[in-house]
């Protein structure tokens, strides 16, 4: 049905569906990871910024 890049074979319907279907979860995984190591960044930057404002009121 479809030539792999690799090898120039046919594979069947059901592999190359199989194939894609894994590919799209990778993908939304891939997104979910970003969206995740977004927040993380986010988060830290609060909380050094929390951490810079109660140095700042303690005076230390």
């Amino acid at each position: 049905m479809s030539d792999t890049h690799n090898h120039g074979e046919d594979i069947s319907a059901d592999t190359y569906a199989t194939l894609m279907r894994h590919q799209f979860n990778l993908e939304s995984l891939g997104d979910r990871l970003q969206k995740i190591e977004n927040t993380t960044a986010t988060m830290k930057d609060i909380w050094r910024r929390g951490d810079e404002a109660m140095r700042d009121f303690t005076g230390t």
